[in-house]
């Protein structure tokens, strides 16, 4: 049977009607688990669907939908520019982004649709571009929508890496009145914590102004737990959420996330981002408990 440890997942309940017509003594009830108590509820196509477990013949979980491409490819799109690289290159349909090795997200190409000139021409050109920059070239995979790519680069030895989830929640009746501040740039703090060694590239990768939010938490004058917003179309990423060691397990990356949240709501955007790594079952589970949902997956093939 179904408990709460299943809420967010999609799921068919089985039924059984009180008056059943004849030959008709069930129904089922498909969709998203998103509360499971006293009452069952289902989010369906067409509402939610309140289901007592007394009445409950049978449930399962089910496989979900597959996502469509035009979602990965828009979400794909929207993510970069809201982790902008400090030099980019269009190369046909593909960009190749650079940033002084600050990320791999920021040095590495998105290539979404089929290159021109074919993949042995596009290739060699990528290869070029990143090691006339000391980079390492490297291709991220945006799950099925790159698979024939993926699989001519694993042909040629490329090797996969960091695998990562893209959660996504909708955004909707969302307020925040908890001790996180938000602000439009990073303060020093944020990016000591952040930038993994590259002082002046960092922040121009971070962002600043409009579009963008930094949520922080302060104790006894350091700063404890950290999170950034940056919203692009319909689209809050959430990034670089932490909290220090002496800080943790007390709910404070939580309170970031919420005011994050808070603030995208507000900044007109229908949807979250997450992006976890794939083998931090911890937080994927915590952020499935918080609404978050996998989307998808992407790694990056690495030129050997």
């Amino acid at each position: 049977m179904l408990g709460p440890e299943h809420v967010g997942r999609r799921v068919v309940v089985r039924v059984g009607l009180a008056d059943p017509a004849p030959g008709r003594r069930y129904r089922d009830v498909t969709g998203e688990l998103v509360a499971a108590g006293d009452v069952w509820r289902v989010r369906t196509r067409t509402g939610d669907v309140d289901v007592s477990p007394g009445t409950v013949v049978a449930a399962r979980v089910v496989p979900p939908k597959p996502v469509p491409f035009s979602e990965i490819v828009a979400t794909e799109r929207l993510l970069a520019q809201t982790w902008p690289a400090t030099e980019t290159a269009a190369l046909g349909g593909w960009l190749l982004r650079a940033a002084s090795g600050f990320t791999n997200r920021a040095n590495s190409v998105l290539a979404l649709t089929a290159p021109e000139g074919g993949v042995d021409a596009a290739v060699a050109a990528v290869v070029d571009w990143y090691e006339a920059r000391g980079l390492v070239p490297k291709f991220s995979m945006a799950g099925p929508v790159t698979r024939r790519l993926d699989d001519e680069l694993a042909a040629r030895g490329w090797t996969y890496e960091m695998e990562t989830v893209v959660m996504v929640k909708a955004l909707k009746d969302t307020r925040y009145d908890g001790e996180a501040v938000v602000t439009d740039a990073p303060s020093a703090a944020f990016l000591a914590q952040t930038d993994r060694g590259a002082a002046s590239t960092a922040p121009r990768v971070f962002g600043s102004g409009l579009g963008r939010a930094y949520a922080e938490i302060w104790r006894d004058g350091a700063l404890a737990a950290r999170g950034r917003g940056a919203v692009a179309g319909d689209l809050l990423a959430v990034t670089s959420i932490g909290t220090v060691p002496e800080y943790r397990r007390r709910g404070l990356g939580t309170e970031i996330l919420a005011a994050l949240e808070a603030w995208g709501a507000e900044a007109d955007a229908a949807r979250a981002a997450l992006q976890v790594e794939a083998d931090n079952a911890p937080a994927i589970a915590m952020y499935e408990r918080l609404g978050y949902a996998e989307r998808y997956r992407y790694g990056y093939r690495v030129m050997p």
